[in-house]
């Protein structure tokens, strides 16, 4: 795709970046960064964006109504949405928002390419010069789209990632997953690995370690009590799993992230 498309990237992040998926668009767009959400409306009465990117890691209620919001007022406008905080009901609540296309975080190159395919030829669709006629459908299903990838047992797939949510912070197992999901260890780890990029262990490990980032940014968080809080018993096994993800200890990370919350775990997805 060339970059002749124009993209609003709102950025409504607050403790987990992910550089490398604003990277990936703004290959093939021409990508305009805006964190204020009061001038969103000038923003795009000012560039006339192609298309809206609203970028979330545990989106709010009213970060999520923002979205509603302006969904409203630019009918004609798609909006993609990225997330890290990925559940059944959120996918759900995003295609009735009428989100074009739904990314969970971190993104694939097959999933963004998809996304980028998808986008250009619903552009084609419409005419460079009819911003104003009605958008049309999107190609991907939306059983198909609710996962990074197209894959077979997407909302199967999705009682695993809400089972992380609820009981990370104890044990979870790979079997009581494929139990949630209606699949054999072997299917579910299969499928896992296909349709995210990585073993269901190894979203788990980034899951909790993306929470205890968060904690961590608590000047007065312990690491022993982060530790357990995200669902290690060992602080010491948390501070070397920590340190081989993102190759700083805890205690050093809650430096940084303190003075500067922007690199809060630039250093997990930049592995």
């Amino acid at each position: 795709m060339s970059a002749k498309y124009s993209l609003l990237w709102i950025d409504l992040t607050v403790s987990v970046h992910d550089k490398e998926a604003y990277s990936a668009f703004q290959k093939h767009f021409r990508v305009h960064r805006l964190s204020a959400l009061a001038s969103i409306d000038s923003e795009i009465e000012r560039l006339n964006p192609d298309a809206l990117c609203f970028d979330y890691d545990y989106p709010t209620k009213q970060s999520l109504r923002t979205l509603q919001e302006t969904k409203r007022k630019h009918r004609s406008i798609p909006i993609l949405m990225l997330t890290v905080q990925h559940s059944e009901s959120l996918a759900v609540w995003a295609f009735r928002s009428r989100v074009w296309d739904y990314l969970v975080k971190p993104l694939s190159k097959a999933d963004t390419e998809r996304c980028l395919t998808c986008f250009q030829e619903m552009m084609s669709l419409r005419g460079a010069a009819r911003r104003q006629v009605a958008m049309p459908a999107s190609t991907i299903p939306v059983e198909n789209r609710i996962s990074t990838h197209a894959s077979r047992e997407p909302l199967a797939l999705a009682r695993a990632l809400r089972y992380v949510e609820q009981n990370y912070r104890g044990k979870v197992s790979s079997a009581a997953a494929a139990a949630l999901c209606d699949l054999t260890t072997f299917q579910f780890s299969r499928l896992f690995k296909e349709t995210y990029g990585l073993t269901f262990q190894e979203y788990l490990i980034r899951f909790r370690l993306r929470e205890a980032g968060r904690l961590l940014k608590n000047p007065n968080a312990q690491v022993s009590e982060v530790a357990y809080l995200v669902g290690f018993n060992d602080p010491s096994y948390f501070t070397k799993v920590f340190r081989r993800y993102t190759g700083i200890s805890p205690s050093r990370f809650a430096e940084v992230a303190d003075a500067d919350p922007e690199r809060l775990l630039e250093l997990l997805d930049g592995d």
